[in-house]
């Protein structure tokens, strides 16, 4: 289970959308139907493989996801960026939580933001990702050698972990098979249990 958990936030930490927004950024909408066709399947990976990472690597930027069952809309993602004077936003109202029946719709920027669009539509999840930091500006995280090394002992363990599991397997499939024909063999007679 540790293991499980160690990869997972390792995983946050480095991959694909591992990345740091530059400080202009205030916020990241997503709109998208939850079902994939009509152009919808890119903005849905990007939401559940790199959306995360963002995330995690940007906790203070609010990331609202509104997903709505509209596949005649095309999915978009607005970036909001403050002007480059203003510097860090102090908002008076809190950004909406994310939705999942179209309540989240994308307000309009304030006095001293800029939006940028990405279109999604028949994009796919790494090119809408590459848009995204060509757009911002974002630096994107390489792994350090501590991040590798770890990432590496992990997959090493699982791999021991695996071997172990597959030779146990096969240990209990031979008794099984060795009790499932000494059960057929008493069923016809063969061997029988000798008293006491």
């Amino acid at each position: 289970m540790l293991t499980i958990i160690s990869t997972q936030l390792l995983n946050l930490r480095m991959g694909p959308g591992a990345a740091i927004l530059p400080a202009e950024v205030s916020q990241i909408h997503m709109d998208f139907a939850m079902r994939t066709h009509n152009g919808h399947m890119g903005a849905k990976k990007f939401w559940r493989e790199y959306l995360p990472r963002l995330k995690y690597n940007n906790p203070a930027v609010p990331m609202i996801v509104n997903r709505h069952g509209q596949n005649d809309q095309a999915p978009t993602m607005t970036v909001y960026l403050r002007t480059a004077s203003d510097g860090p936003a102090t908002t008076a109202t809190p950004p909406p939580a994310s939705s999942r029946v179209g309540l989240s719709k994308a307000t309009p920027p304030a006095s001293n933001e800029r939006v940028v669009h990405i279109d999604m539509k028949d994009k796919h999840s790494t090119n809408i990702l590459e848009q995204l930091i060509a757009q911002v500006g974002a630096t994107p995280l390489r792994p350090t050698p501590e991040l590798t090394a770890e990432w590496q002992s992990l997959e090493e363990l699982r791999k021991t972990s695996n071997a172990s599991r597959d030779r146990i397997n096969a240990i209990k499939a031979e008794k099984e098979r060795e009790a499932t024909m000494l059960q057929q063999a008493r069923a016809a007679g063969g061997a029988t249990e000798e008293p006491a």
